[in-house]
Order: C-alpha cells, then sequence, then structure tokens
C-alpha cells in the first residue's frame, strides 16, 4: 500500500508535534488514506519522517509526528551528462535515471542537441523535470530526490566536471570498456563522484570529441552494438550502479 509522500513543506521535528500540511493533501486523498492512518514523509535532503494522519480537511491534513530520521548520502555519487532530447523521450529517460538512483542530471547543448528556444521555455522544463525527479524519489523509496541543473553547453559541462574522480564519456569506437574502467577504480574513498557523458543521437561531432580529450575524459564503450541516447543512458548508469555499489562498496 503507498504511504510515501514527498512534502514541499520545510517542518520542524519532535515526537507528538501536529503539523497541517497542503502539499500533500490531494495525493493524500487519492490513495484513499484515513485518519489514523500512519504515512512517511520525504523532503528530498534525506529526512524522512513518520507521521499519523489525525485530521482531513478540504485543503489541508494535520499529521503528528512520530519520529524522524536523517539519512546520510551515499559516498560514491553519479552525475549524468545528458544531451537534450525531444520533450517526450527526455521526461521518460528523466524519470528512469532518477529511479535507478543518479546523484545529479546534467542537460547538455551540443551541436546535435535539441535546442530549447526561450528561457520561458528552459524553466518550464526545470520544473517538469524536478517533479519527474521527485516522482521517481518516491517511487524508489529514496531518501535524496535527483538534482537537475539548468542546461549548459558542452564545453562548460566539460569544465564543470574537471575534479571528478571520474570523468568518462561513451563513445561507440573506444577500445576501453565500460566494466573494465569501472572495476579499476578504487571505490573505498570517502567521497567519490563519477561523471558520464552520454551523445545525442548521430553521436558528438569530431570537433566535441576532440574538446573532450583537452578536458581529459576518457573514452569508454558501453558494447559492441549502437544505442540510443535514451538506451545508452539507462545502459550506463546500471552498470555503474552495479558495480560502484556492489558488495561492499555500497553505502545505505
Amino acid at each position: 500500500m503507498h504511504n510515501r509522500f514527498y512534502i514541499e513543506e520545510k517542518i520542524e521535528s519532535y515526537p507528538g508535534k501536529e503539523i497541517v500540511l497542503e502539499s500533500i493533501s490531494a495525493h493524500v486523498k487519492a490513495f484513499r488514506k484515513k485518519i489514523g492512518d500512519e504515512i512517511r514523509l520525504y523532503d528530498g535532503f534525506g529526512t524522512v519522517y513518520s507521521a499519523k494522519i489525525v485530521k482531513i480537511s478540504k485543503k489541508n491534513i494535520n499529521i503528528e509526528l512520530i519520529s524522524s530520521n536523517k539519512y546520510s548520502e551515499d559516498n560514491i555519487k553519479i552525475y549524468l551528462f545528458l544531451p537534450l532530447i525531444t520533450s517526450h523521450i527526455m521526461d521518460q529517460l528523466i524519470a528512469r535515471v532518477c529511479e535507478l538512483g543518479v546523484s545529479n542530471i546534467f542537460p547538455v547543448i551540443t551541436e546535435r542537441s535539441i535546442k530549447l528556444k526561450s528561457e520561458k521555455e528552459i524553466n518550464s522544463k526545470l520544473f517538469k523535470w524536478d517533479k519527474i525527479s521527485r516522482g521517481a524519489m518516491i517511487i524508489a523509496g529514496k531518501n535524496f530526490s535527483t538534482a537537475i541543473n539548468k542546461p549548459i553547453r558542452l564545453a562548460d559541462a566539460f569544465k564543470s566536471a574537471e575534479n571528478f574522480n571520474a570523468k568518462l564519456i561513451a563513445s561507440p569506437d573506444a577500445g576501453l570498456p565500460l566494466k573494465n574502467y569501472i572495476e579499476g577504480l578504487d571505490l573505498k574513498k570517502d567521497s567519490i563522484i563519477i561523471g558520464i557523458f552520454i551523445g545525442p543521437e548521430g553521436d558528438f561531432s569530431p570537433s566535441e570529441l576532440k574538446l573532450s580529450k583537452e578536458y581529459g575524459l576518457t573514452p569508454v564503450r558501453l558494447s559492441n552494438y549502437i544505442m540510443s541516447t535514451f538506451v545508452a543512458s539507462i545502459y550506463s548508469v546500471s552498470n555503474l550502479i552495479c558495480f560502484a555499489f556492489s558488495d561492499n562498496n555500497y553505502a545505505s
């Protein structure tokens, strides 16, 4: 039974406190919750509250806090750099990689990517993607939502990854398989950031690949086959999650 909800309100937590919430009122009613039901509330930044519904009104619900837990982030963070692609596919892709556990998503403007026409369109996309991220957090039972950053140009994206522990660019012509690269990483450090760049349909241009070398990115081959941007993103993130968070590397 669904009992997890994202809350927009910032609340002070102590057991027994009664709080009025508006942001989840419609969702609570949609899932036919009743007075006395226990629910879990997520703020997207690692705090999870256990609460009991004590009142349901037209616009709000009243909850009584039972307890709260503040969780630590995983020591390994995956930053995914995605080219802007067709809107409905981009929305689906963001939802899937957020569920998988990506820490940050950077939409990237490349020579062959979709172009956003105005600041208004960009802000509209960011609002929608943030909502998708929060929904994915609840679906997956995660304690942190994935941060969706403002679209940036490829050169700026390369520069932002300069100090990452690993900075990879997917390329079908690369000689080094992604799996082999990951197996050679030291994943026992306190904090590790792995960044991976996925190309648009038709891949990065030759000049963009040349630029990636100037910024020290490592080309990796995902498969022996050509993948769409959607599949390549899911595949690469799945592999990174599998190897980075396997055995003793996983931090709960």
